[in-house]
């Protein structure tokens, strides 16, 4: 496949300003270097739109089918010189890692984004738009895969966080004949501790009465050449799978993990991260910024996930950080262990279990999917637009 430069297949253009107290909220996407960042009533482009940081967050790459407002900081195609535009969208993304992460480059080292520069980049190109749109459509087809999976990851979580508030905020689970428990007349009494009324018969217990922390540690590096599923922090917030990594690479000493445990980070509790763990690999560790709390019965999993997920314990979580640096904060292990919680009987904990637990395994199903498709995706996308991969369509 030949090259040429980036400006023959497309013409780039800075976007516009637009300061938030000229917005007039409406349905037309601003979008910035991060993504969609509010609203107007007006739009500066038609679509199908194909949109890039030009400082900010750099090497996104969004593509829009609608009329929208590209900000200032970003830079959006304004000629796709005949090309089909998401094979346009896809080259421009695998220009823009070469820009970024080639020759030594990483991101912390690009300030911007010159357009300039950026026009005179040789790029493989496809000249046929049969095949630029045969290799958009297959790319396409994995990444709606990967949206629709996000989005029902998302409504099941809803769903799971809807059941609890139900439960055990509202306490109308069922009672012994299937009805809601408070709205049918339950008798509620008052606890001091709490300041609130709790259905009689449940007791105040702190959470490490019924969980564990587990600080079971390793060092990677001494097992040089054995490979470890990796939990840290950037790979939570980066794409929530873990990484897998050779135990040389690994500098610093971690935790031991399992299935059964529930990974809480300590680090800036503004910023929610609840990891349950695929533990697909028996060599699965974590890094020593999360607090592994392990459930004292297995079935209690899914409550203790849905309690350390809820808006209360993220209240608390922030209310109760030690701030280390003028940026981070952190919340000790002691202090989430001693939180107060209203413990109901164990068969209760048990039926919102069965209830819970499918959702909890069809998240986690979808969530590996997407890591697989994910995976996929970036593996074939530089291969393609290489020509190092041909479809025979």
């Amino acid at each position: 496949m030949r090259k040429i430069e980036l400006g023959n297949v497309l013409q780039l253009h800075r976007g516009y300003d637009l300061p938030n107290a000229k917005r007039v909220p409406d349905d037309v996407p601003v979008i910035s270097s991060s993504g969609i960042s509010g609203s107007h009533n007006t739009s500066k482009c038609d679509g199908p739109n194909v949109i890039t940081g030009r400082y900010g967050t750099i090497g996104e790459v969004y593509y829009y089918d609608g009329p929208c407002w590209p900000l200032n900081t970003t830079l959006y195609v304004s000629d796709f010189k005949g090309n089909d535009p998401k094979y346009v969208y896809y080259l421009l993304k695998c220009a823009l890692k070469r820009l970024m992460f080639g020759e030594g480059n990483d991101k912390s080292t690009v300030p911007g984004v010159d357009r300039n520069v950026l026009h005179m980049l040789q790029v493989p190109f496809e000249p046929s738009i049969k095949k630029q749109r045969t290799i958009s459509s297959l790319l396409s087809t994995i990444d709606e895969k990967i949206e629709t999976n996000t989005r029902i990851i998302a409504e099941l979580e809803s769903l799971a966080r809807t059941i609890y508030d139900y439960w055990f905020t509202q306490f109308d689970f069922p009672d012994k004949h299937g009805n809601p428990y408070r709205s049918s007349g339950g008798t509620m009494v008052y606890s001091e501790l709490l300041n609130c009324n709790i259905p009689s018969g449940w007791i105040i217990k702190p959470l490490g009465n019924s969980a564990q922390q587990c600080t079971e540690g390793i060092t990677p590096n001494h097992y040089p050449d054995k490979t470890f599923e990796y939990y840290s922090i950037p790979d939570f917030d980066a794409a929530g799978a873990p990484s897998h990594m050779l135990g040389k690479d690994i500098q610093s000493g971690k935790y031991k993990i399992t299935s059964k445990d529930l990974l809480l980070s300590k680090l800036n509790p503004q910023f929610p991260r609840l990891w349950d763990p695929f533990c697909n690999s028996s060599d699965s560790i974590c890094s020593t910024e999360f607090i592994v709390l392990r459930p004292l019965i297995d079935f209690d999993k899914p409550w203790f996930w849905s309690v350390l997920g809820s808006k209360k314990f993220q209240a608390f979580m922030i209310s109760n950080a030690v701030s280390s640096t003028g940026s981070r904060s952190r919340i000790h292990p002691e202090t989430v262990l001693a939180y107060l919680i209203p413990l109901p009987p164990e068969p209760i904990r048990k039926q919102y279990a069965n209830k819970i637990d499918p959702i909890l395994l069809s998240m986690k199903k979808a969530k590996q999917e997407t890591i697989l498709l994910t995976s996929l995706r970036n593996w074939l996308l530089p291969l393609l637009m290489n020509g190092q991969a041909i479809i025979d369509k």
